[in-house]
């Protein structure tokens, strides 16, 4: 089973809700590592489509300037980034779904 397959499987298991625990230590492909804080910086000023999985389906909507936190990154068909991304609440993580890497700054 693919790293994609299964963490497609373990959002559609917890229906993108509350998620108790740690954030792994990296996000796959070397790139943001899990839990780096970042702001959704889209500058078409709507907001941001969350989706449940690279290209997928829309499942959330995420307004301009929201604090997320990485959790892993993956690629659509054409090699885009998408980066998996959750809010902190009452100290778990809420995933909220997958959004395209340009539209948000990590820090």
């Amino acid at each position: 089973m693919s790293k994609l397959t299964t963490l497609t499987i373990s959002i559609l298991a917890t229906a993108i809700g509350i998620c108790p625990g740690v954030l792994p230590a990296q996000a796959q492909d070397g790139g943001i590592p899990s839990g780096k804080t970042c702001r959704v910086t889209d500058p078409t000023g709507t907001p941001l489509n969350a989706r449940l999985q690279p290209n997928g389906k829309i499942v959330n909507r995420i307004r301009n300037g929201r604090t997320v936190y990485a959790q892993s990154i993956a690629r659509d068909d054409e090699g885009k980034p998408w980066v998996l991304v959750a809010i902190k609440n009452q100290g778990n993580y809420k995933i909220l779904g997958y959004v395209l890497r340009e539209f948000v700054s990590c820090y």
